[in-house]
C-alpha cells in the first residue's frame, strides 16, 4: 500500500531534477499526478514512461510565470483525475547577478516564476483542497531561504520570500486542514547543474568536491532523496506538521 493511494496531486516543474524525481516518487506511491513544465519534449517522455509503466499522469505544457497559466493547469489537473489533494510548487529559475546588475525586466521574470506562480498555483488549488476536505501544500525552497549565496540577489530574495508564502499560507488555511510546508535543499546535483558545470568547464568531481566542503555529509544530494522529503511532508505521516521548513541540505546549515 502506497502513502499516497487515492491520492491526486499536481507538480510544477515535474519534467526533470527534483520535480521529476517528486512525481515519480509520488506515482510509485500510488498517487494520481498532473505535472507542467515548459520543456515539452522531456515532459511527454516522462508522462509516456510513466504510462508504460502503469502509473496515472498528465503532462501539461505551461510557462507558469503567469496567473492565468497556473489557475489553467491546477484546471486541466482537476479535469483530468476529478479533484486535487496535494500541490507542489516547484518550477524555478536562476539569474546569476548583483543587485546592480539586475534589471527590471529580469526582477519581473524571476519573481513571476520562483514566487508568484506558487501563489497562483495555490490560488487554484485551495478551492479543490477545501472540497476534498484539507489537502497538503509542498513549496519548494532552498537553503538560500535563510542564507545568502553571492552573486544570487534575486534567487536569494525569491527564496527567502517562498519562506514566508509558505508560513503565511499555513496560517491562512490551517483551519480548513490544509497543510503548507516547504522544503529547502542544499547542493542537489541535476540536470540544471550539469548544464551549468558544462558550460563552465568545469566537472562533476569538482562540484563533488565543493559540496563536501559545505556540508557535514560530504557530498551533494540527489534529486530522490529531496523527492523523499516532499513525499513525507505531503503524506499523512506529516498530519501534524504545518508552517515548517525542512533542511535536505547534509547539514550544511548548521554549519
Amino acid at each position: 500500500m502506497g502513502k499516497l493511494d487515492g491520492l491526486v496531486a499536481a507538480v510544477t516543474g515535474g519534467a526533470s531534477g527534483i520535480g521529476e524525481a517528486t512525481v515519480r516518487r509520488f506515482i510509485a506511491e500510488g498517487a494520481q499526478v498532473a505535472f507542467a513544465d515548459r520543456d515539452a519534449t522531456r515532459g511527454r517522455r516522462v508522462a509516456a514512461e510513466i504510462a508504460a509503466d502503469g502509473g496515472k499522469a498528465h503532462f501539461v505544457e505551461a510557462d507558469v510565470g503567469q496567473e492565468a497559466t497556473c489557475l489553467a493547469f491546477v484546471q486541466q489537473a482537476l479535469n483530468q483525475f476529478g479533484r486535487l489533494n496535494v500541490l507542489v510548487n516547484n518550477a524555478g529559475i536562476r539569474m546569476y547577478q548583483t543587485v546592480v546588475e539586475a534589471t527590471a525586466e529580469s526582477w519581473d521574470e524571476i519573481l513571476s516564476v520562483n514566487l508568484k506562480s506558487y501563489a497562483y498555483c495555490a490560488k487554484g488549488a485551495i478551492p479543490a483542497m477545501r472540497q476534498a476536505g484539507g489537502g497538503s501544500i509542498v513549496n519548494v525552497a532552498s537553503v538560500r531561504s535563510i542564507v545568502a549565496g553571492g552573486n544570487n540577489i534575486q534567487y536569494d530574495t525569491t527564496k527567502h520570500a517562498v519562506a514566508g508564502l509558505t508560513r503565511g499560507l499555513a496560517m491562512d488555511h490551517g483551519a480548513e486542514g490544509i497543510r503548507v510546508n516547504a522544503v529547502c535543499p542544499g547542493p542537489i546535483f541535476t540536470p540544471f547543474h550539469a548544464r551549468r558545470l558544462q558550460n563552465a568547464g568545469r566537472t562533476v568531481a569538482q562540484y563533488n568536491e565543493d559540496a563536501a566542503s559545505r556540508t557535514m555529509l560530504k557530498r551533494p544530494g540527489t534529486a530522490e532523496e529531496v523527492a523523499a522529503c516532499i513525499l513525507f511532508l505531503a503524506s499523512k505521516e506529516a498530519s501534524y506538521v504545518t508552517g515548517s521548513l525542512l533542511f535536505v541540505d547534509g547539514g550544511m546549515t548548521a554549519m
